[in-house]
């Protein structure tokens, strides 16, 4: 398993954090599931918002699934992950995100994104992916 960068930082979730985390997964979801374009894209993977994760399922450039990870069965599986903490997210949701939270590798590299996994899908389907998860900057706009 290949592993891009560590998240640093991490602390018990508060309750506010946990609000703020399943609001940006509501977000994600909602925008998500219209989400396609031509391309062929079959790939699944996690997407976590601070301690709420999505396995998001594509098929076709289509997404077709998006579900909470704990509502799955157990050992439910996925291709790759991308985790940040709810400010990165917000952050990176900006209609003009800051230098540093502009795209996910800068994230990354900061230490506030993790992206673990195969990398192969991942690399694969790069602008795609970027695309899908910059989904949340459509509210800010």
């Amino acid at each position: 398993m290949a592993v891009i960068s560590e998240m640093e930082g991490s602390h018990a979730a508060q309750p506010a954090d946990s609000v703020r985390d399943l609001e940006l997964a509501q977000t994600f979801t909602s925008r998500a599931r219209s989400f396609e374009r031509q391309r062929q894209v079959d790939i699944t993977f996690l997407v976590q918002f601070g301690h709420v994760g999505l396995r998001t399922r594509i098929r076709q450039g289509k997404v077709i699934d998006v579900a909470e990870i704990a509502t799955l069965a157990p050992l439910a599986s996925f291709d790759f992950s991308i985790k940040a903490a709810a400010d990165a997210w917000l952050r990176f949701w900006q209609a003009v995100p800051s230098p540093g939270s502009h795209d996910i590798f800068a994230l990354t590299r900061s230490g506030d994104m993790a992206i673990e996994g195969n990398l192969y899908p991942f690399m694969a389907n790069l602008q795609y992916i970027k695309d899908l998860l910059a989904v949340g900057r459509e509210k800010q706009a």
